[in-house]
């Protein structure tokens, strides 16, 4: 029977012949070596030490000169981002924040029951919508704010993205009618519907900018908190817009 004595004389390192380490520990320290090796410092730099609440300079006073800090990272990669690097790929964003706006709703939405619908229109719609067409600019400004050189391309980006989703979203609900300008509906989503989703994203953009720009400027941790102020207000008039349009289609019945 296994000894239950738990004091200190009892310690593996201080019996006779010294302590033998589990063969189990080397293959998982192979691992972890190999897996810190392997790590990119985009990832982790926000684990560093010195990005804990905890640490401050009043206590622990400055880091040491050549210390991992996210100002240190940030000034870093901002210098080896190129202007031409940056723009190309603000521009690949652009494209493909409405298709991926459009597949993340429809995917949210397939199993939705008719019952639910005037709320998945009103309420669940316009949040999934508004989070998923500026989904590409968020998480860049988020985890590589550096990829931005300026506020306009935020601005782009999701204003880009509310043209390719409003135009996406006319051709899945007028089919044959998508060039028709004498249908009334036609003329409606290509003016009030494209506009609409332009000035939600444009709205969601102040938001992305003011992080943005705090975080370069302070080199300072994105603080996404002081965007969904912004977020909300897109979410509202896109919610807001989805209400009248029912209320008008059961007065008036255009749609």
């Amino acid at each position: 029977m296994a000894k239950r004595d738990h004091s200190i004389e009892n310690e593996p390192h201080l019996q006779s012949g010294g302590w033998q380490r589990d063969p189990s520990e080397a293959k998982a320290e192979a691992r972890i070596n190999e897996a810190t090796v392997r790590e990119n410092i985009d990832d982790v730099i926000d684990q560093s030490v010195w990005s804990e609440p905890a640490v401050s300079e009043n206590v622990t006073g400055p880091p040491p000169e050549g210390a991992m800090t996210y100002a240190y990272w940030l000034t870093w990669r901002i210098s080896q981002t190129g202007f031409l690097d940056s723009w190309a790929l603000a521009f690949c964003w652009a494209l493909l924040a409405g298709p991926l706006a459009i597949l993340g709703v429809l995917i949210g939405s397939i199993y939705m029951p008719a019952m639910l619908l005037p709320v998945h229109v009103v309420l669940i719609g316009p949040v999934a919508e508004e989070l998923m067409k500026v989904a590409i600019p968020l998480w860049v400004v988020e985890r590589r704010p550096y990829l931005f050189k300026s506020r306009f391309q935020i601005f782009a980006c999701a204003i880009a993205g509310g043209l390719v989703f409003a135009a996406v979203e006319n051709v899945m609900y007028l089919n044959v009618e998508l060039f028709n300008w004498d249908n009334v509906l036609t003329r409606w989503r290509w003016t009030v519907c494209v506009a609409l989703h332009s000035l939600c994203c444009v709205v969601s953009a102040l938001g992305l900018s003011r992080i943005w720009k705090t975080t370069i400027d302070e080199k300072t941790m994105p603080a996404i908190q002081s965007g969904v102020p912004y977020f909300i207000t897109a979410m509202f008039i896109h919610g807001s817009y989805n209400a009248f349009a029912i209320a008008f289609e059961w007065v008036y019945e255009p749609f």
